[in-house]
C-alpha cells in the first residue's frame, strides 16, 4: 500500500511541476488585474544561407583558346539591403607559369573584361535570390614566352562576403 501511495504523490508531483513552472513564463489577466491586455512577440530566427557554385577548372588547348564557365549564386537568404558579393584574384596576375616562363590569358565577365586582378565579378542583392555570370578565359596562347616544354598554371581565388 505504502508503495501504491508513494507512485501516486510522486505522479501528481510530477504533473503539477510543468504547470508551475509553464504559469510563471505566462502573463494572467483576471478580475483584479488593473492592465486588461498583454502583448506577446512572436519570432522566428532564418540562418543566412546562399551557395555558390563556381568553375572546377579551366584548361586551355592549341584549339581551344576560348573557354567559357558560368559563376551561379543560387538560394541566397540573407539580411534585408545587403548583398552576396564574389571576386575573383589570379595569383600571377593573368599568367599561367612554368619556370620563367609564362601564358598571359584573361578574362572577361559577361563578355566584358575584368579591369583588374582581385575584383568583384558577381553581385546577388537580397532581393534577387539568385544570381550568374559568364565567365570567358581567353588567350592567345602566344608561346614566344613559354620557355620550356610541360604544364603552365596560375591560380584564381574566388571570394565569397556578404556585403
Amino acid at each position: 500500500m505504502k508503495k501504491i501511495l508513494s507512485i501516486i504523490v510522486a505522479a501528481a508531483i510530477a504533473v503539477i511541476m510543468p504547470i508551475s513552472s509553464f504559469a510563471a513564463e505566462n502573463v494572467e489577466i483576471n478580475q483584479d488585474s488593473e492592465q486588461k491586455s498583454s502583448s506577446i512577440s512572436v519570432d522566428y530566427n532564418m540562418d543566412l544561407a546562399y551557395t555558390v557554385t563556381i568553375p572546377a577548372s579551366v584548361t586551355f588547348t592549341d584549339t581551344e583558346k576560348t573557354v567559357e564557365r558560368t559563376i551561379q549564386v543560387s538560394g541566397v537568404l540573407i539580411s534585408e539591403g545587403n548583398s552576396i558579393s564574389v571576386s575573383i584574384s589570379s595569383l600571377n596576375d593573368f599568367e599561367m607559369k612554368n619556370g620563367d616562363g609564362y601564358i598571359d590569358y584573361y578574362i572577361m565577365v559577361n563578355y566584358h573584361a575584368l579591369p583588374e586582378n582581385n575584383c568583384s565579378i558577381l553581385t546577388v542583392n537580397a532581393d534577387d535570390g539568385s544570381g550568374w555570370a559568364i565567365l570567358s578565359f581567353v588567350t592567345d596562347l602566344e608561346k614566344s614566352h613559354a620557355l620550356y616544354s610541360g604544364k603552365y598554371t596560375d591560380t584564381l581565388t574566388f571570394t565569397v562576403s556578404v556585403i
